[in-house]
């Protein structure tokens, strides 16, 4: 079985890289993690440079942390960084591309809308993935 975690950082989000680990442990799932950095490739020469910097380095730091968890335990886990203004598009591609069993991701992320987009994400996944989604609360 091959898993997708999809994760931005935030509490929700861990706690489902913390399922995909136990899956692996338990059930010996593949597991692949993935953070989308917020921009298109396609503005990188509309955005300052610092920017663009910023927002890898916190999708990177994200997966590096996620990645520690499993490292911890000696389970070998893959790690997706991409980037986009709708990390829904990037999760439901790469679950298509990959041919991936099922998506574990949070319930909610780190949004700086997160009032008004509370769960937009993971609304969007569920609504258009073409496996099976796991939402941690």
């Amino acid at each position: 079985m091959k898993v997708l975690v999809a994760t931005d950082g935030s509490e929700h989000s861990l706690k489902a890289v913390r399922r995909g680990l136990e899956l692996a442990e338990r059930e010996g799932v593949e597991v692949t993690l993935m953070a989308v950095a917020l921009y298109s490739k396609e503005d990188l020469d509309e955005m300052p440079l610092n920017i663009q910097e910023k927002l890898d380095a916190q999708a990177a730091e994200t997966l590096k942390k996620a990645k520690a968890l499993f490292d911890e335990k000696g389970i070998k886990v893959e790690t997706v960084l991409q980037a986009g203004y709708v990390p829904a598009n990037n999760i439901i591609k790469k679950a298509e591309e990959g041919k991936f069993d099922r998506i574990l991701m949070g319930s909610t992320g780190i949004s700086g809308f997160k009032r008004l987009l509370i769960g937009s994400t993971a609304a969007k996944v569920v609504a258009n993935a073409p496996c099976t989604v796991t939402v941690i609360r």
